[in-house]
């Protein structure tokens, strides 16, 4: 009971909502129902799935560790420890695949010319205590780290296996690698120079992908999604989206796509050769009838078009930059 009235608050500030601003109706109605939607009276209707899993993820997060603070001083209170891996190839010099799940902490990624993949991890926990409490007992350690690490064929597997601590990784892979990335609490991610194909969640945290090459799909719950191209691979059909913050697009200035757009704010673009498309809507035949439907996507092609391009956001802008 206590997670759903957390939950429901963290809603309510979700849609700004006050104690000043709040009227209640003696005859609402709350709907519990399996795709999470909240009936309020005969005439509107609220879809809570997205802003109840990004409540949650961001309270189940937390774990009493203040990880808000953007510029870094919540590190202070914890002590940090830090290993290093470095995973040998079965095809030094080929192409690979790097797969990350991490369950607590952000990933870094970037790209170097060495053989190897090289993994640097920081754990932080509380600090060790070097005097006694007034029980007489003194905090030795939180445990250890719980990662596992393997390779086969080229592809590194990267997983956390708890969920209390957090574990930040900093990870340097071949240039010539793709990446798969998943994170869930604290789950910001970065990746910097790769070339490949890139698939790249977080539940909660920013997305930036920095002088990348080749294609991407990119999607989390809460943060902004940036992507910048060095180049990008023909037909290769790509998605960035999220729920909360922009979506930012820069690709060199040849670069050809068609494109899908959808937000409750506003779109910009610094090319020339952009020409927005009239919206093809949904038709459909029904039992007794028919049925068009406009979703509120905007489409446009870039330099006459190519590979499907979806950009999507809940409250943000999108913006498609020329590099």
């Amino acid at each position: 009971m206590k997670k759903v009235i957390i939950t429901l608050l963290m809603v309510g500030v979700a849609f700004g909502l006050t104690a000043q601003n709040i009227k209640v109706d003696p005859n609402i109605k709350v709907e519990v129902t399996p795709d999470l939607k909240m009936t309020v009276g005969p005439d509107f209707e609220i879809d809570l799935g997205a802003h109840i899993e990004q409540a949650m993820s961001s309270i189940e997060g937390m774990f009493g560790m203040d990880f808000g603070d953007e510029e870094g001083r919540w590190k202070e209170k914890y002590q940090q420890d830090t290993e290093e891996l470095e995973i040998p190839l079965s095809k030094p010099g080929e192409k690979g695949k790097l797969q990350v799940e991490s369950h607590n902490g952000t990933v870094k990624v970037s790209a170097y010319s060495g053989p190897t993949v090289k993994v640097k991890m920081i754990k932080y926990s509380k600090k060790v205590e070097r005097e006694s409490g007034e029980n007489g007992m003194r905090l030795l350690s939180s445990g250890g780290f719980n990662v596992q690490a393997e390779e086969r064929n080229n592809i590194v597997k990267v997983e956390t296996e708890g969920w209390n601590n957090r574990v930040d990784f900093e990870i340097q892979v071949p240039t010539n690698f793709s990446l798969d990335i998943k994170t869930y609490n604290n789950g910001g991610i970065e990746i910097e120079g790769v070339n490949g194909e890139h698939s790249v969640e977080s539940y909660n945290g920013p997305i930036t992908l920095n002088n990348v090459s080749g294609s991407a799909s990119a999607s989390t719950y809460n943060g902004a999604v940036k992507a910048t191209f060095k180049a990008v691979t023909a037909n290769a059909p790509m998605i960035f989206t999220t729920y909360n913050g922009d979506v930012d697009l820069t690709v060199p200035a040849g670069t050809k796509f068609s494109t899908k757009m959808k937000t409750s704010r506003d779109i910009f673009t610094d090319f020339e050769n952009f020409a927005l498309q009239k919206t093809t809507p949904q038709k459909s035949k029904e039992a007794n009838g028919y049925k068009v439907k406009y979703e509120d996507w905007v489409e446009g092609k870039l330099n006459g078009g190519g590979a499907e391009v979806t950009m999507e956001t809940r409250n943000g802008n999108i913006y498609i930059r020329k590099g």
